[in-house]
């Protein structure tokens, strides 16, 4: 019977019990970090998603339930509204033009649930707090200034109201330095990148109020509303005094 050599370099296996065991760090590692990891992951892709839909929302909700320890724009409406009597003209001298970020006024539209602070300027903070004054082109203006008048206002909020004007209805503004009153004659669908919307070349008064459509639609649309309305009243700046 054959004999048998267990050859030199021989070392009977372990049993598992006894095999080393990986370290705790690791198995935490596995345990913790993968989890973590996809959440990371998962949150950043739905909140891309989610932004341009929420962020109307989310400004709105910061200003209304956030303390503003920065600086504050003026509030024109409330501090001057009546130091300036009715009157056919306004003196450019003793009017207090208004600051980007200033609340200026109110709009209403006859018929419709339209009744917003009107702010200088158009950036996502105005928008998020009221109807906004387009003010950064030579020929755009507030009210009174003998040109165009360019508002703004989201669809979901503040200009959702802009789908029940009619032919004919009146848009009042009322600023710290007069009140003003305008007839809608137009209202059109155009894209957002359509430049003949507006004319900043007029040199009578005229107001032109845009939102994003449709009015049911959350997040960036490609089409615009635009609601378009002549004078009927109010007082105009003199420049010259």
């Amino acid at each position: 019977m054959p004999v048998y050599h267990r050859p030199e370099n021989y070392q009977p296996a372990r049993p598992a019990s006894s095999r080393p065991k990986a370290p705790l760090w690791r198995k935490l590692l596995s345990f913790v970090g993968v989890p973590v990891l996809f959440f990371a992951l998962t949150s950043g892709v739905l909140y891309l998603a989610a932004a341009p839909t929420v962020g109307p929302y989310v400004g709105l909700a910061k200003y209304m339930f956030s303390k503003q320890e920065e600086s504050q724009p003026a509030n024109l409406y409330e501090e001057l509204a009546n130091s300036i009597e009715n009157a056919t003209s306004v003196p450019f001298s003793q009017l207090v033009y208004p600051s980007k970020g200033d609340q200026y006024g109110q709009i209403t539209i006859e018929g419709t649930s339209v009744d917003a602070p009107l702010y200088y300027g158009d950036s996502t903070r105005e928008l998020n707090r009221g109807v906004a004054t387009y003010a950064d082109s030579v020929g755009a203006g507030i009210p009174g200034e003998n040109m165009t008048v360019l508002l703004a206002g989201h669809n979901n909020t503040f200009f959702n109201g802009l789908q029940d004007v009619q032919e004919g209805s009146l848009i009042h503004i009322d600023t710290h330095y007069g009140s003003y009153v305008y007839r809608v004659t137009e209202m059109k669908l155009a894209d957002y990148q359509d430049t003949t919307t507006y004319d900043f070349t007029r040199t009578d008064e005229n107001l032109i109020l845009y939102t994003c459509y449709p009015f049911d639609a959350f997040g960036f649309t490609p089409e615009r509303y635009f609601v378009y309305a002549e004078y009927v009243s109010g007082p105009m700046i003199d420049k010259s005094k």
